[in-house]
């Protein structure tokens, strides 16, 4: 009889698939041919059936917990060691690989509620590469570190929404592209799930800007593209024009316009004035004020250099001779441009 044991035991070993090995030693170990099934009862209300090797567990077996979690599988030394099924009281379930009583490995780690997670274990968390999927459809595919999605990933949601790139413990950060159901896109910096420093807007209407972004909203100096090929090249925040720029239209020349929270409060053409010539960082520059003397710049007020790159909003002249005012750097037109053309494949 024990010879037949013995024989079953060998085939069951060499048996690749691991729910075939169960049924086998299901039915070994409810055979009425085998008087003397390892079955062995803990103080604690633990239990054991499966293959014991010099009194410790090694083999195949069942551990059912006194708490009501049970482990179906490999043992080896005592230990939940090789692949196995693992199921808690509290409905959840990982079938996969473990080494030394950890999941460690590949291996599919399931909720009651049906999230789901497949891929990769180290010391009983989510390690390496896997997907996790939400009960409400909600997937991440990507690089997880002890349990939290770190690294490379992409992030798809239910709702249409989609992200690929960088994440630090579960939110965007570093380099990445989001896209909204709608069609609007953002493609550049992430800190902790926010749009934080230089990146590209898209939207569907054709418009696009190109800047600095902070707190998840343009701020900062950018460039706003109309799809009718009107540009403005200053200054944002709270995702409206805020402080100075330069507006170009297709069909009319250069202006310098002052904007509070979206709304026009100043406006005027970049052009050359005769009566207040201005020289200044070796350019031309327009400024108008009634002030001006033998037809140099003289007095205070906004000035603009006629290429458009340069504006200084509150400077003071005499002479032709700049004396006091900030200069502010407007963002390049074609550094703008080469960045678009890069995500638009040209």
């Amino acid at each position: 009889m024990f010879a037949q044991v013995e024989s079953s035991l060998a085939k069951l070993v060499t048996m690749q698939n691991l729910s075939l090995k169960m049924a086998l030693l299901t039915a070994i170990l409810l055979s009425p041919h085998i008087v003397s099934a390892e079955h062995v009862e803990l103080a604690n209300g633990d239990v054991y059936d499966g293959d014991l090797e010099d009194g410790r567990k090694s083999g195949l077996g069942i551990y059912i917990w006194a708490d009501g979690n049970r482990y179906e599988g490999e043992f080896r030394g005592d230990r939940l060691h090789g692949e196995g099924t693992y199921v808690w009281s509290d409905g959840r379930t990982y079938t996969g690989q473990f080494v030394r009583d950890r999941r460690e490995g590949n291996g599919t780690l399931m909720w009651l509620n049906g999230d789901r997670y497949e891929g990769e274990f180290l010391r009983n968390q989510m390690h390496g590469q896997g997907e996790f999927t939400w009960a409400n459809e909600d997937v991440y595919v990507g690089t997880f570190v002890v349990g939290d999605r770190t690294g490379k990933g992409n992030f798809v949601w239910h709702s249409g929404e989609e992200y690929a790139g960088d994440f630090v413990n579960n939110l965007p950060e570093g380099q990445g592209s989001y896209r909204w159901s709608d069609g609007r896109q953002f493609i550049g910096s992430f800190s902790a799930g926010k749009k934080t420093g230089q990146g590209i807007f898209l939207w569907p209407n054709g418009n696009r800007y190109y800047g600095d972004f902070a707190d998840d909203v343009r701020a900062g100096a950018g460039v706003f593209y109309w799809r009718d090929g009107t540009v403005y090249r200053g200054q944002f925040d709270a995702n409206k024009m805020h402080g100075w720029g330069i507006k170009r239209q297709p069909d009319g020349p250069l202006e310098v316009q002052h904007w509070l929270t979206g709304e026009l409060s100043e406006s005027q053409p970049v052009v050359a004035r005769e009566r207040c010539v201005l020289m200044y960082m070796e350019r031309a520059w327009m400024f108008d004020s009634g002030q001006c003397i033998n037809g140099l710049a003289h007095g205070s007020g906004v000035a603009a250099s006629l290429d458009g790159s340069l504006i200084i909003p509150d400077g003071r002249f005499v002479l032709g001779q700049w004396v006091a005012g900030a200069v502010l750097t407007l963002p390049a037109e074609d550094n703008a441009a080469a960045a678009l053309n890069q995500v638009d494949g040209r």
